[in-house]
């Protein structure tokens, strides 16, 4: 069965990542003639190989989809109402978790945490900038108590890429790390990467830039009984419905280290435009 999905928000960074993603593996995308100009200046190499990957979304590009015999979805970003261009496919909406919680509509919603790198101009985006300028001026920035459940761009693509291709059951599945890491473990990673990346801009290597530091350890900590630590969303939906489509369930790849380094690599590209 031919996958199709329909760019609601083409621009936008998810949908952005999820094209790069699926068009590789074999889903066919329909978006507005003008945003598909804008598509193939950005994906250039991969619709050299896969020309047929993007159909610009009017009526010769309709009528080339046969609902009958193809699976196709809207992908949609947030919870604003939006048009159906195709009033029978099936929705996938991509919502931040913690700012909208559960989506209660119809199809199917992938509610999102802690996801690296940030949306632009975001709250996320605004505390790795401040990071930022506090590891080059070599100070600590201030940190909170909050724990994360970072999870990488590319995790969350291959996601949806899988269900493009692979239709599951409509619901609400959330989407983040599997490990909890404090507002400081973060930091401490962060900062020993932004005073490596200056080291090698710089060639002023030292060796506490080349030692391998590696993950914090894990220790038992007393709780105390006024700390409100946040809990970890609930992965098993959404670990039960990738089971029985590739056997595998939910096994994020990314490393934290390499998300913060594409953190890092997008607050220097918009630090020099």
């Amino acid at each position: 069965m031919s996958a199709w999905c329909v760019l609601t928000h083409p621009m936008h960074h998810l949908s952005q990542a999820i094209f790069a993603k699926a068009a590789l593996e074999g889903v066919k995308f329909l978006a507005e003639p003008e945003a598909c100009v804008e598509l193939r200046e950005r994906h250039a190499a991969v619709l050299a190989a896969f020309p047929e990957a993007l159909v610009a979304l009017n009526n010769e590009g309709l009528a080339s989809v046969n609902r009958d015999d193809q699976h196709v979805v809207q992908l949609l970003i947030g919870e604003v109402d939006e048009p159906l261009f195709l009033p029978s496919a099936r929705l996938i909406r991509v919502v931040d978790g913690q700012r909208h919680g559960i989506a209660n509509s119809t199809g199917i919603s992938l509610c999102l945490h802690d996801v690296l790198p940030p949306a632009r101009d975001s709250r996320g985006e605004q505390m790795f900038r401040a990071w930022m300028q506090a590891s080059r001026s070599q100070t600590t920035p201030d940190l909170t108590e909050q724990h994360h459940y970072w999870c990488d761009l590319n995790d969350v693509s291959a996601i949806v890429a899988t269900i493009l291709r692979h239709p599951c059951d409509d619901g609400a599945y959330h989407v983040s790390g599997r490990r909890g890491w404090t507002t400081a473990e973060t930091w401490r990673e962060f900062d020993a990467l932004v005073q490596r990346t200056i080291a090698g801009q710089t060639g002023e290597f030292g060796t506490e830039h080349l030692a391998a530091k590696g993950v914090p350890v894990v220790e038992a900590v007393a709780i105390d009984e006024h700390e409100t630590q946040r809990a970890r969303p609930d992965l098993g939906p959404l670990h039960a419905m990738l089971t029985e489509v590739n056997g595998e369930g939910w096994r994020p790849k990314t490393s934290l280290r390499q998300s913060l380094m594409m953190v890092i690599a997008q607050l220097s590209e918009l630090q020099s435009t």
